[in-house]
């Protein structure tokens, strides 16, 4: 009973933020915002990767959590063989889902490229419109001079990951209001530790297993 509540509040959560993200099932009637389709609504056009990429990162959480346990268990030599057990479990759970969330992930940037461009131009740290974008490994956004300083780039590969073609385009942030714009540094440097953590989680899964 517990757990079914907790996944019905994970659901509503999620499915409250991705209409935030992508609204959809709604029409502007007298000048106010009207539901008109219960349905379309919960079941936005991002909420099916989003539901996907946090209930893997969830579950990733949940192992991590219990493998620190079950490894602090063994150091002290005490539940030995539940420790085992429960760390062997762990590390496997981690080593099959870590990798999974790349794939949810990049299926997941792919909707937002469709829906929320400007939100990936943010992530990418892409400046102008471009075809056959370098994927940005590191730099310091400037949003006043709209440049990266002491950028470490990879040629093509950003069109690559966000088209699956080496020559596809990307929009830029130039090409929206400075208004417009979210906070350029905080969505470009937490996605990259978002992304590293997810790489080390991976080899620490693969590794351990």
């Amino acid at each position: 009973r517990m757990n079914l509540g907790i996944l019905i509040s994970f659901i509503c959560i999620i499915a409250r933020n991705s209409w935030m993200q992508t609204p959809d099932g709604y029409g502007m009637i007298n000048g106010e915002l009207v539901l008109t389709d219960w349905f379309s609504a919960i079941i936005n056009p991002s909420f099916p990767y989003r539901f996907m990429h946090m209930l893997v990162a969830a579950l990733v959480s949940t192992a991590c959590f219990i493998l620190g346990i079950s490894a602090w268990f063994l150091l002290k030599q005490r539940h030995v063989s539940f420790a085992r057990f429960n760390l062997r479990n762990a590390v496997f759970t981690i080593a099959l889902l870590a990798p999974l969330q790349f794939i949810i992930g990049d299926l997941h940037g792919l909707n937002t490229k469709e829906y929320q461009p400007l939100k990936i131009a943010a992530i990418e740290g892409l400046w102008e419109t471009t075809k056959g974008a370098p994927l940005v490994l590191f730099g310091i956004p400037n949003s006043e001079k709209e440049v990266n300083h002491a950028s470490v780039e990879i040629p093509k590969l950003g069109s690559l990951i966000l088209t699956h073609a080496s020559d596809g385009e990307i929009i830029g942030l130039k090409d929206y209001a400075k208004k417009d714009r979210p906070n350029i540094t905080v969505i470009f440097y937490s996605f990259r530790i978002m992304v590293g953590v997810g790489l080390w989680l991976t080899l620490l899964g693969l590794v351990g297993a």
